[in-house]
């Protein structure tokens, strides 16, 4: 992995700050992380672990069961486990069963966008789609498996 610049580890001044990944997404790649760290965990440890909300944890363990990422179980013997090989699970793959495809804009989806419609070109467009394919790129070059810190309390 490459080092972040130091410009990006710096804390941004002021209320306004802009993640790309949504909230549940963030929560879903760590909550995928601890599981596979502490295979069995419960919910409420996983919440507690990474200082998450218990009720909104709970909605994207359900989504990521959905997407059959991860298994729970009831009962005494009951807990959390991964249902897939992380070594094959790339960061994209989890965004995207949370919450589907990623593109830069919704314009680069059309055969031609407004702008295209009204001028008979976009100059944006190519950017979004070059942006896109970029992303997509790296997100699904980095799998789960790298992420993880086994032996690492």
């Amino acid at each position: 992995m490459t080092p972040a610049p130091e410009s990006l580890l710096k804390p941004v001044p002021g209320p306004r700050l802009r993640t790309l990944l949504r909230r549940e997404e963030s929560y879903g790649i760590h909550a995928l992380r601890v599981i596979a760290e502490q295979p069995g965990i419960g919910a409420a440890e996983v919440a507690e672990h990474l200082q998450i909300p218990p009720a909104y944890l709970a909605k994207v363990l359900s989504n990521l069961t959905k997407a059959g990422l991860v298994e729970a179980r009831m009962g005494r013997k009951g807990g959390l486990w991964l249902r897939t090989d992380l070594s094959q699970l790339s960061l994209l793959a989890v965004i995207e069963a949370l919450s589907g495809p990623v593109v830069m804009d919704t314009c680069q989806t059309k055969p031609r966008c407004a702008t295209e419609q009204l001028k008979g070109h976009c100059r944006l467009k190519p950017v979004w789609l070059e942006s896109t394919l970029q992303i997509r790129g790296l997100l699904d070059s980095y799998k789960l498996d790298q992420l993880l810190e086994r032996g690492i309390p």
